[in-house]
């Protein structure tokens, strides 16, 4: 069974080039205009309204593209939305790599400041200051775990990024 949303016509005999290929005769419309009315009680077809929602009924000579039938401006309308949705999906990526490789950047300065000869917790611990390498030995895991945190972040964007772009393809696929 198709759908057709209503867009700009105003009655039934508006929507006949989204219901019929070529010509058909005034008997095979009164059927199917009955056959949509039985269908659709809560819709006056001499008067629509955008938006309404027709169920059309599997009937022979009735020829819907595809399960959901749209008018044109709607099309285009849902078709700028997708490309707008695609081109700021990659911004928004493009942006968080920027984000990822300056939060990167840092992890590895400060990985070095205490990994390298400037402070060396052997040092320090001979030394007697047994909070200060404690607090360094929590410094080091709390980058390594941010590291971490940072990476699954990142797989978690890619994975929803490919999802949400292969979803907009599909969409303006539909669209045609």
């Amino acid at each position: 069974m198709a759908v057709i949303i209503v867009g700009n016509e105003k009655n039934f005999a508006a929507l006949r080039s989204r219901l019929f290929s070529g010509r058909v005769s005034t008997a095979v419309v009164r059927d199917v205009t009955e056959a949509i009315a039985a269908a659709n009680p809560h819709v006056d077809l001499g008067a629509l309204t955008p938006g309404t929602v027709l169920t059309i009924p599997d009937l022979p000579k009735v020829n819907v593209s595809g399960n959901l039938s749209l008018d044109d401006t709607t099309k285009q309308a849902l078709a700028r939305i997708a490309e707008e949705s695609a081109s700021t999906l990659e911004q928004l990526v493009a942006t968080s790599h920027g984000v990822d490789r300056d939060d990167a950047s840092e992890r590895n300065a400060l990985s070095s400041v205490f990994s390298g000869t400037q402070i060396n917790t052997n040092v320090i611990g001979r030394v007697g200051d047994k909070d200060l390498v404690t607090d360094i030995k929590a410094l080091r895991k709390s980058v390594a775990d941010e590291e971490k945190a940072a990476q699954a972040r990142a797989a978690a964007l890619e994975q929803a990024s490919s999802g949400w772009s292969a979803d907009l393809k599909t969409l303006q696929g539909l669209l045609g």
